[in-house]
């Protein structure tokens, strides 16, 4: 019975298997503070969005421009007959929406950083021009009796997304007339932001030119909606790090690390909304379908960096466990399962530190701080763990590889999948052949 429980014991000690199985564990029990620290990366980036909206709020949201449009009221007359017979008629106010000929955008944008506590909160200030020119309105598509067009009651429409960020009063150039913009859509029930002009002229000119300045502050987001049959639009800015949206790319564009230049030139046959449109029967929200502009992100987001290092964790724990275990097998010595835990506290450690550095010396000093000191700690304790300071260099050199290699996925997240597949292909491989010669069978009786 003694001999039986011996050998079990001993089968305990030395099978290579179960201690795979073993190690295996370590690595599974360490996703539990893993899991802590990726809680703790998803808290920090809602506290700072929380300090986003706080200032946003008071400086101005992401901008998106609709104008300018040109909205004529006329009366519908309908008529009908009530039971007696009699004829009985009812008058509808309702409102055409035209837009311009053409429609020329200038925007120059300085972007601006603020702060909220530890957090850095980009936001831009633009100057907007907006020139163009608009035909006189034609109601004959839609076999209206001109007699029925309220001309004087025309306004001038510019719908802007968040109207706190006017820095200024705005004004509209109409022909040779200057008029202080007002706040609000006006009365054509838009359910939109923005301003309006009420014009209290007669259109007897062929055709009309505009031009509006606007002074306006803004977060993250730039957009235009091309509103005319030839819309241009120039956008200039000091932001190095651009990333252009909408339904149609620059025509053309150029970006240095002082700033970057765009073009758009866009006619209405390309659009999904048409010229002019009968407001009730017409969803605005089609003008959303074809805006164009540019997202102001930041190259480095310290969240997003760290959360994407995170999905990296089980492999960097099981390659260096493994290097651990392979040193184990060709050198025999023994490492005590206490100690792969607490080389394995050790690496997630590692994110930890990245995440509260990086809020203060950025996400590449940070990165170079934390791993650094993550490889010093692990090698000296591999030192005395593994008995030689030869195989504790070999631990330290592979972690050295592995966050040199992590930072490379980090930085080329296009082909991180295929940078990764390789390395888990060229490490398994490279197992295979350090551990070609070993007999597992006589490993397993000693």
């Amino acid at each position: 019975m003694e001999n039986a429980s011996s050998s079990i014991r001993d089968w305990l000690k030395h099978s290579a298997f179960l201690r795979v199985i073993f190690i295996s564990f370590v690595v599974l029990l360490l996703q539990i503070p893993i899991g802590m620290i990726d809680s703790q990366v998803n808290e920090r980036q809602v506290t700072k969005n929380q300090a986003v909206k706080d200032v946003t709020s008071k400086w101005g949201y992401a901008q998106h421009i609709k104008g300018p449009r040109l909205v004529v009221p006329y009366h519908e007359i309908t008529t009908w007959k009530d039971r007696d017979g009699e004829v009985r008629k009812n008058r509808i106010k309702r409102f055409v929406t035209f837009l311009p000929e053409t429609l020329n955008i200038q925007a120059n944008v300085e972007s601006e950083i603020r702060y909220r506590g530890i957090f850095e909160i980009p936001l831009y200030k633009t100057q907007l021009r907006l020139v163009g020119q608009f035909k006189k309105p034609d109601f004959s598509r839609w076999g209206i009796d001109p007699k029925l067009i309220l001309w004087k009651h025309a306004e001038l429409i510019v719908g802007v997304t968040d109207p706190r960020g006017i820095r200024k009063q705005a004004f509209v150039k109409w022909g040779s007339r200057e008029i202080a913009l007002e706040p609000g859509m006006g009365k054509s029930g838009h359910n939109e932001s923005g301003f309006h002009v009420l014009l209290k002229e007669g259109f007897d000119e062929a055709s009309y030119d505009y031009q509006i300045d606007l002074a306006l502050n803004g977060n993250e987001h730039l957009y235009f909606s091309p509103m005319a049959k030839e819309t241009a639009i120039k956008l200039e800015s000091d932001w190095p790090d651009p990333s252009f949206q909408g339904y149609k790319l620059p025509t053309s564009r150029t970006i240095s690390a002082t700033g970057f230049n765009a073009d758009w030139n866009i006619s209405s046959i390309s659009r999904s909304y048409p010229q002019a449109w009968l407001h009730h029967d017409f969803d605005t929200n089609k003008l959303n379908s074809a805006r164009v502009g540019v997202d102001f992100i930041s190259p480095v987001d310290n969240y997003r960096m760290t959360e994407r290092s995170i999905k990296y964790v089980m492999l960097f724990l099981l390659l260096t466990f493994v290097s651990i275990w392979l040193i184990e097998v060709i050198a025999k010595v023994r490492v005590h399962l206490l100690q792969y835990l607490l080389v394995g506290l050790g690496m997630c450690l590692f994110y930890l530190l990245l995440l509260a550095f990086s809020e203060h010396i950025g996400f590449v000093w940070a990165y170079i701080v934390s791993s650094l000191a993550v490889i010093m700690m692990t090698a000296l304790y591999s030192r005395v763990v593994l008995k030689t300071g030869k195989r504790a260099l070999i631990v330290g050199t592979g972690i050295t590889a592995l966050y040199i290699y992590l930072y490379t996925l980090l930085q080329e997240q296009n082909y991180s999948l295929l940078f990764g597949s390789i390395g888990v292909f060229g490490v398994l491989a490279g197992v295979m052949y350090v551990t070609r010669n070993i007999d597992w069978y006589a490993l397993g009786k000693e």
